[in-house]
């Protein structure tokens, strides 16, 4: 089988594979560790230290400048309340993110944005959204960040292929595993009100976030930006860039594996949850991006049923774009 005769497609029992999997989020019930963030100021509460380490400070001099000591050469996140959030997911691997919220001494609970990693692992400071009144809890899978403990990402090989021959235990399952876990795990937290929950990411978060909306019945909302993960049949037959060469090289070498790896990509691909999502979804492309081609990205856009926006960015490549999350943070502003 050539690369030209690989055809992705949605498999016949695609919804019972992803019954089977929702069976084991619904049995999951994980403990939720909540702490502060590495990053807090020892001596400022809420206010984090972004650009470096973070030591307590000598005693104020007593003849001393209390703006220069206070505000030093480090660059300072304040406004907001950081926890870094832990669980175990159904596999045992420690997984989590950082929940931000407004600081506010009510007793009221936030909207909440549930934002995906990139397949690059980002962490990211969500403080445009927190300063628009939503709670936002940054979430790393198994292999990102903030899942990494006793897990690498491009060992024993990349995400992407590792396992990708057998659907019951190609990775991105548990991945997907994990990202339902998350939204469960939000209603056990503080600050949260989990009846008004929006999904959003970038890349590989932004196809997170629409298997998310797609297989969840809690997601009132969706932001996808530049989503990944989409279209196998076409990336796979067609120039792109990015992070596909490792499947393509992982098939070349392995073609007695291309027959189950091809099944496999058929129940991952965004194309195949298009018809099951019925939330509110704004998405994006970049009309130059070479690793979310936009062909792919319409392709996913017209199969979606409900009420959806797509913006398309003239001379964009696979970056993120402050337009997105502006005209996101609108989108959830109206849905949620």
């Amino acid at each position: 089988m050539g690369e030209k005769d690989l055809r992705v497609s949605r498999p016949e029992d695609f919804n019972h594979y992803w019954d089977k999997v929702l069976k084991i989020v619904e049995e999951c019930s994980p403990e939720v560790g909540v702490t502060k963030w590495e990053q807090e100021d020892p001596n400022f509460e809420d206010e984090y230290i972004v650009d470096g380490p973070v030591a307590k400070r000598e005693k104020q001099p007593e003849n001393g400048n209390p703006f220069d000591f206070r505000w030093d050469s480090h660059i300072i996140l304040t406004g907001l309340t950081v926890k870094r959030v832990r669980f175990l997911s159904h596999d045992g691997q420690e997984v989590g993110g950082l929940l931000q919220y407004p600081r506010y001494p009510g007793k009221g609970r936030f909207p909440v944005l549930l934002h995906f990693a990139g397949y690059g692992g980002e962490v990211l400071i969500d403080s445009d959204f927190v300063s628009a009144g939503y709670a936002v809890f940054n979430f790393s899978h198994q292999g990102m960040l903030m899942g990494s403990k006793g897990f690498d990402r491009y060992s024993p090989a990349p995400l992407i292929v590792r396992t990708v021959e057998d659907q019951d235990r190609y990775v991105y399952r548990s991945i997907v595993i994990d990202c339902l876990l998350a939204i469960k795990v939000l209603s056990k937290l503080e600050k949260i009100d989990p009846g008004r929950l929006g999904v959003m990411g970038t890349s590989q978060g932004g196809a997170l976030a629409l298997i998310a909306a797609a297989l969840s019945g809690q997601v009132k909302a969706a932001a996808c930006d530049l989503p990944w993960l989409t279209d196998y049949d076409y990336v796979l037959t067609h120039e792109v860039g990015g992070l596909y060469g490792e499947l393509k090289e992982y098939l070349r070498r392995f073609p007695e594996k291309k027959e189950g790896a091809v099944r496999t990509l058929g129940y991952f691909d965004t194309l195949s949850f298009a018809d099951q999502i019925h939330s509110p979804v704004f998405m994006s492309l970049g009309e130059t991006d070479p690793i979310a081609p936009a062909v792919s990205v319409r392709r996913l856009f017209q199969r979606i049923p409900g009420v959806k926006t797509l913006l398309e960015i003239p001379g964009m490549g696979h970056e993120r774009s402050t337009l997105f999350r502006h005209l996101a943070q609108k989108w959830f502003d109206y849905f949620l």
